[in-house]
C-alpha cells in the first residue's frame, strides 16, 4: 500500500487514484480522546446563516506532508470525489458514469427519543440499496455509505447515544450489521450538531463534542480500517473538536450551502460578497482549516438548491401577509425548476406574479434572479457557478465535491456534469 504514496504528479494529475493508508497493527491502541465526566446538562448552541486558488499547478497531489497514515480507511475510493447524497426519495438509480461516491440516506436511530435500538434504513422503492450497490458493475471504483442522521428532528438519538457507553456500543454494533449485510463501503455521520438542538426536539447535552469522539473510536475499533467514517460538517467549522475526530474519520463532507438567502444573501457564495456580509467557501475551509481538517480532507458542499426568501413563524402576523402578498418563489427552488423559471416565466406550473431576472455576482462567483425592483428573489447555483466551485476545488488541492441532494439536479445531470468536467476535464469519472 505504501507505494500508493509516490506515484508520480503527472499520474495524479490523470486522476483515478486510490489513497491508501497502512493498517495499525492493533486497533485498541489508537488514543483515547478525553471520556466525558458531566452529564444531563443540555446547553444549546448557536449558529447565524449564514482564498480563490490563484494556483495554476494543474497537478493534483491528494498525499501533502503530514497525512497520517496509521487511523484511516485503507482504500477511501477514487480521487478526487465526486459525491452525491442520495435519498429514499428517489425514483430511478443514480447515474455513476459522474460520480465516485454515493451517501445514501437516510438510515436513522430505531429509537429516537433515547438513541436505543440501532439504527434502521428507510430505502427508496425504485432504488434500494442492493440495486445501487450493484451499480459498481458500471463504475467498479463506486463507493456507497451510509447517511446516518440529518437535520432537525432527523437527528435524534445522537446525544443520548454518545453520552451512554453501552447505547455507544449498541450504535456501532449496528452499523457494523448494516454495512455488512449490505455490503455497503462506510458510514457517513450527519449529527447536525453536537451541543445543538436545531428545533428544541432533538436534545443536546454540552458534552456532546467530547462523547462524539468516544463514538468516533469505538466506531473505528468495530468497523476497522476498511471502512469510511465521514462525517457532514457545519459550515462554520463549529462543534466539533477537530484535533481528535479527525484521528479517526477519513474526510469531512462540509455543508457550504444554508449561508444565506434571498433577499440578503447568497445560498452558496465561493468568495466574500461585496453585496452581502455572510459567510463564504474561502472562510469555511480556513475555518475548518484552522479547527484542525486539512484542505486534502475537505470535501466541499454544493447545493443542488436555491433559497428564497424565509417566510415569517407567525402565519397570522401583518408580515407574514406582506410576505404571501408578495412572494414569488417557496424558500426553497430545487434547480431542475429553474430551466422552466427563466425560459417559460413559469414556477410550479404557474405564471409568475412578476419577472425575474438572471443576474451574476461576480465577486461571489454566484448566480442570484432578481425581479424588476432589483430585488434578489432567488440565490442558486447554475452550471457557470459550479464549474467556478470545480475550478477551485482543483486549484486548492481539496479532496472533491458533494451535492445535496441528487434528485434536484436536471434530467440530464446538467449540475453533476459540470463539477465533473470542472473537476477532471472530461465528460465522466470513469478511466
Amino acid at each position: 500500500m505504501k507505494k500508493l504514496f509516490i506515484i508520480p504528479l503527472a499520474i495524479l494529475a490523470a486522476g483515478f487514484v486510490f489513497i491508501s493508508c497502512s493498517k495499525p497493527g492493533n486497533l485498541n491502541n489508537l488514543p483515547a480522546p478525553p471520556p466525558s465526566t458531566d452529564e444531563g446538562n443540555t446547553t444549546p448552541g448557536g449558529e447565524g446563516d449564514g482564498g480563490d486558488g490563484g494556483n495554476e499547478d494543474d497537478t493534483w497531489d491528494p498525499v501533502p506532508p503530514g497525512w497520517d497514515e496509521t487511523t484511516h480507511c485503507s482504500d477511501i475510493g477514487q480521487v478526487p470525489i465526486i459525491l452525491t447524497y442520495f435519498t429514499e426519495y428517489n425514483e430511478a438509480l443514480p447515474d455513476v458514469r459522474y460520480l465516485t461516491h454515493i451517501n445514501y440516506a437516510h438510515g436513522r436511530f430505531a429509537d429516537p427519543t433515547n438513541g436505543t435500538g440501532g439504527i434502521v434504513i428507510t430505502e427508496s422503492k425504485k432504488a434500494p440499496i442492493k440495486d445501487v450497490v450493484a451499480l459498481k458493475s458500471v463504475n467498479p471504483r463506486l463507493k456507497v455509505c451510509l447517511m446516518v442522521g440529518g437535520w432537525g428532528a432527523h437527528a435524534d438519538g445522537f446525544s443520548m447515544m454518545a453520552r451512554d457507553a453501552a447505547k455507544r456500543t449498541e450504535f456501532c454494533q449496528s452499523i457494523k450489521s448494516l454495512l455488512d449485510q449490505h455490503q455497503m463501503d462506510g458510514i457517513d455521520i450527519d449529527w447536525e450538531y453536537p451541543t445543538q438542538s436545531a428545533d428544541n426536539e432533538t436534545g443536546c447535552d454540552k458534552s456532546d463534542t467530547q462523547n462524539f469522539n468516544l463514538v468516533l473510536k469505538e466506531l473505528r475499533e468495530t468497523i476497522g480500517t476498511d471502512k469510511i467514517i465521514s462525517f457532514a460538517s457545519s459550515s462554520s467549522a463549529k462543534y466539533v473538536d477537530w484535533n481528535t475526530a479527525m484521528k479517526y474519520l477519513d474526510y469531512v463532507n462540509v455543508m457550504t450551502y444554508d449561508m444565506g438567502s434571498a433577499p440578503n444573501g447568497h445560498n452558496s457564495p465561493l468568495h466574500k460578497s461585496d453585496v452581502f456580509n455572510q459567510r463564504s467557501w474561502d472562510e469555511s475551509i480556513e475555518a475548518h482549516v484552522d479547527g484542525g481538517v486539512p484542505k486534502v480532507r475537505q470535501v466541499m458542499g454544493i447545493p443542488f438548491y436555491g433559497k428564497a426568501e424565509k417566510p415569517p413563524q407567525d402565519k397570522n402576523s401583518p408580515e407574514y401577509a406582506i410576505y404571501a402578498a408578495n412572494k414569488i418563489f417557496e424558500y426553497s427552488v430545487k434547480y431542475y425548476e429553474i430551466p422552466d423559471i427563466l425560459e417559460k416565466g413559469k414556477y410550479n406550473g404557474k405564471a409568475l406574479v412578476r419577472p425575474v431576472f438572471r443576474v451574476w455576482e461576480p465577486t461571489s462567483k454566484v448566480p442570484y434572479l432578481r425581479d424588476n425592483n432589483w430585488k434578489n428573489v432567488l440565490s442558486y447555483d447554475d452550471p457557470e457557478s459550479v464549474a467556478e466551485k470545480g475550478a477551485y476545488i482543483k486549484a486548492n488541492k481539496l479532496l472533491g465535491a458533494m451535492f445535496w441532494e441528487y434528485r434536484y439536479d436536471t434530467e440530464d445531470h446538467a449540475l453533476n456534469k459540470a463539477a465533473v468536467s470542472s473537476i477532471y476535464g472530461r465528460d465522466t469519472v470513469l478511466q
